[in-house]
């Protein structure tokens, strides 16, 4: 940082926190420059780890921290996050991390944020990046959807959700199993999923409506496969969330639909919803490898 920075720091009392505290992440000290960049250590516990293997992280909980990082350096009134990319650099390694988020390029009306995450060894494990739009009341040309439900034959409204209350199948917790899946509620259908995680994203910290829903947001890659998991693996290598307005309530509906291309590439998409209808979109972009037997 800049050597005539001011830097104010505030640091938290982990003593006693473990890993099995109820959070994804738990904060160490943090610091502010006098030019807005926010750094702070965070460790990462079990309830991260993906089920692809042991000893590092579901792409969910990352996209939250980043989320959460990117929350730190935006303006704090006029405006809200649009839209959020995280890069998986790496396999996500739980443990000790250190975040950096700050402004890229200031605005009024628009703001471009970004955060990095490294390992205790100064490697980059994660990028992500985020456009902070000013909001306006637009209430009277909104286009918010119907209701997510089924009419009166029992078929999917417009939004293309099963309803919550009908969503009965415990497939996708089933096919997957980790500390990290472990962590969430699951009310399935085919092709979609209505969660929420039982955890807060960082420790002592309410979340937000972004966090709350990047928490989850990567399972849309695991929602709808159309590969064996135990033939494939198809792990995403990021996640963009798109939302045209911010989700009400815990529970998110997540829509996806895998496709793969005939050269080791895939993509899903999803439709992301809460309980009034939909909210957003998801992309990832997968790696296709053929698990040896």
């Amino acid at each position: 940082m800049p050597a005539d920075s001011t830097v104010r720091t505030r640091r938290l009392d982990c003593r006693g926190m473990t890993s099995t505290t109820d959070a994804y992440f738990l904060p160490g000290p943090e610091s502010t420059t006098d030019t807005g960049q926010f750094t702070r250590t965070f460790t990462a516990t079990e309830h991260t780890e993906s089920p692809w293997g042991r000893g590092f992280q579901h792409g969910s909980p990352p996209a939250a921290l980043i989320t959460h990082v990117l929350e730190q350096v935006v303006p704090e009134t006029g405006g809200r996050l649009v839209r959020v990319t995280t890069e998986l650099l790496c396999a996500v390694p739980l443990g000790e991390l250190h975040a950096v988020g700050r402004v890229v390029r200031p605005g009024r009306r628009i703001c471009l944020v970004e955060a990095v995450v490294t390992d205790p060894a100064g490697r980059e494990v994660i990028r992500g990046s985020g456009w902070w739009v000013r909001t306006r009341d637009t209430a009277g040309i909104e286009t918010p959807g119907e209701r997510s439900g089924a009419d009166e034959a029992g078929a999917s409204s417009a939004t293309g959700m099963v309803p919550l209350e009908e969503a009965t199948s415990t497939a996708f917790a089933e096919m997957w199993s980790s500390g990290y899946i472990d962590s969430l509620v699951t009310r399935g259908a085919p092709g979609q999923l209505w969660l929420h995680s039982r955890i807060p994203v960082v420790a002592g910290i309410p979340d937000s409506p972004w966090t709350r829903l990047a928490a989850v947001a990567d399972v849309a890659n695991g929602t709808n496969p159309t590969l064996d998991p135990k033939s494939w693996t198809f792990m995403n290598t990021d996640l963009s969330i798109q939302l045209h307005r911010l989700p009400r309530g815990q529970w998110i509906g997540i829509s996806a639909e895998a496709s793969y291309g005939p050269d080791g590439i895939g993509l899903t998409s999803g439709r992301i919803h809460d309980l009034d209808g939909p909210v957003g979109t998801t992309s990832q972009s997968l790696m296709l490898e053929p698990i040896a037997t």
